[in-house]
């Protein structure tokens, strides 16, 4: 059950944003106290998810209630509203509240608008030996605002994510970008989702693929630097399978190419990786293993291709196919147009890797073959 509390010695005015909010938001809980200690009272045996605290007269009162909130209830988003000129945004009590004020007289709408669209976007809770990679790119297709507090062994480490944005991220040792690929980096971490605001310093520039994309080969290099060095002792990093592709097929891969194979490999954990021509089906370079059925796979998803981008013409849709995801519970095909007249298509078992995964180091190949285009 998710519960706002109003706290706010104008009554007219809290019952009033309780009626704007009732039939904006019927699944929500709307709870009014008059004063601070009211406030500390009902929290102390309810969960608040969201307050709304007003600062009036008495200003003081109100100010503390929000540093025993921060205290107390960390994943309770705190919001204030106070007369023009009133708040002091240098206020340390106000925890970072100063970002979330409205000044009076109130839209109500308007005020309730931001509070619902605060609670669609925040996301709480705790998980552990799940990908942190997918949990990002779900928060950022889902748009979500919370703070990531990671775990691994002695280390802890926070990434906030703002709108689906990583915005930043913070160590014992570093901040900023570095900070959010070590932590990504991090095998079987446990991860505590929370509302609470951190201070991460540093503000990240870099799109999330990217820090993904590093964290794995942080990941691939510390594995080898680890089978290098047998007997060392350190059970850090664990090994992980990647989708880096490679200069050399992996051990039972067959080659079947109608020009050089250059860079492409068979990724670890992958059926089948290959060039295919659009409108035959032929396969122009592929790496796979002995029992994938790489030629018979490409003509199939050709075909699919073709039909697909058909429907979307006559539909009037002028850009085209941009993926097809075929999946079953066995294996997963990945087809990704590189260009009017061919595709590249991936080949992999649900239980070796995931396909957040298998999408990036798709890009990553990708990149790495029009880059090679544009060098010829």
């Amino acid at each position: 059950m998710i519960r706002v509390l109003i706290v706010d010695e104008d009554t007219e005015q809290a019952r009033s944003l309780s009626r704007v909010f009732a039939k904006a938001r019927p699944d929500v809980t709307i709870l009014t106290a008059r004063t601070a200690g009211a406030a500390t009272r009902l929290m102390c045996e309810k969960s608040v998810d969201l307050l709304l605290a007003g600062l009036q007269s008495s200003e003081r009162d109100a100010l503390e209630l929000i540093s025993w909130v921060h205290e107390h209830s960390p994943d309770t988003e705190v919001f204030t509203m106070a007369d023009a000129g009133a708040l002091d945004p240098r206020d340390k009590r106000l925890n970072g509240a100063a970002a979330n004020h409205f000044e009076r007289p109130l839209d109500e709408h308007a005020v309730v608008a931001r509070l619902c669209d605060a609670l669609n976007q925040s996301v709480r809770g705790h998980l552990d030996n799940v990908s942190l990679a997918s949990l990002l790119q779900l928060l950022e297709m889902e748009r979500k605002s919370c703070t990531l507090g990671v775990t691994c062994g002695g280390r802890q480490g926070w990434l906030v994510v703002s709108k689906g944005v990583l915005i930043g991220a913070i160590t014992d040792e570093l901040q900023g970008e570095a900070a959010a690929i070590a932590i990504v980096a991090w095998p079987g971490a446990s991860i505590a989702i929370s509302r609470r605001p951190v201070d991460a310093g540093i503000e990240i520039q870099s799109s999330l693929g990217f820090i993904l994309i590093e964290a794995m080969r942080m990941v691939d290099e510390a594995a080898r630097q680890r089978g290098n060095k047998e007997g060392s002792g350190s059970g850090w990093p664990l090994p992980r399978r990647t989708w880096r592709p490679t200069t050399n097929p992996k051990v039972g891969a067959t080659f079947e190419s109608a020009r050089p194979p250059g860079e492409l490999g068979l990724p670890s954990g992958a059926s089948g990786l290959a060039v295919v021509e659009t409108s035959t089906g032929n396969v122009l370079r592929a790496a796979s293993r002995e029992d994938c059925p790489i030629s018979e796979l490409a003509r199939l998803a050709s075909q699919l291709l073709l039909q697909e981008a058909a429907t979307l013409r006559m539909c009037g849709d002028a850009e085209g196919v941009e993926e097809l995801v075929l999946s079953t519970t066995s294996r997963c095909d990945v087809i990704r147009p590189l260009s009017q007249t061919e595709f590249a298509l991936l080949v992999f078992a649900p239980e070796e890797t995931n396909l957040v995964i298998a999408r990036l180091e798709l890009d990553h190949f990708i990149a790495v073959e029009q880059a090679s285009r544009a060098n010829t």
